[in-house]
């Protein structure tokens, strides 16, 4: 399936689910985005030399996303902290009674939301099984 097609189904699913326009283009642009970040992560060493500050030692609501050990935070990939800012801006936009959910496997959907809908069918499942919709990804562009 194109990916034109299938971004076409899923701003129609979605507009029926009742998400705002707006928030279905964001969703598929992050989508884009955390997809990228994904291919690079598996396949570049230097996005994982590309180092930044934990972005817990600067904001205190700010996840720690190294590995914190003896009092003090290390430096982590620069890929994680913007893909945690992205997942933030998602979760922002997205209504109080939807989900998301992110893997950082660029072969299927990367990200994933589930709508108020699926309350009932996800109802006793683990969150390795819930009932989600899949949030198309662009083409990367990366060429190897």
């Amino acid at each position: 399936m194109s990916y034109q097609r299938e971004r076409d189904e899923f701003i129609g699913r979605m507009t029926r689910e009742g998400l705002p326009i707006d928030v279905t283009r964001l969703l598929l642009r992050e989508a884009t985005g955390l997809n990228r970040r994904a291919e690079l992560a598996c396949s570049s060493e230097a996005a994982d030399r590309d180092r930044v500050p934990c972005p817990a030692t600067k904001d205190k609501g700010a996840p720690c996303l190294c590995d914190y050990s003896d009092g003090q935070h290390t430096d982590v990939p620069r890929i994680a902290v913007q893909d945690w800012h992205a997942e933030r801006r998602i979760a922002r936009a997205l209504p109080a009674a939807w989900a998301m959910e992110t893997q950082g496997d660029p072969r299927g959907y990367v990200l994933r939301v589930i709508p108020p809908s699926y309350a009932e069918r996800n109802a006793g499942r683990d969150r390795f099984n819930l009932d989600t919709i899949g949030v198309p990804s662009g083409p990367s562009g990366l060429r190897w």
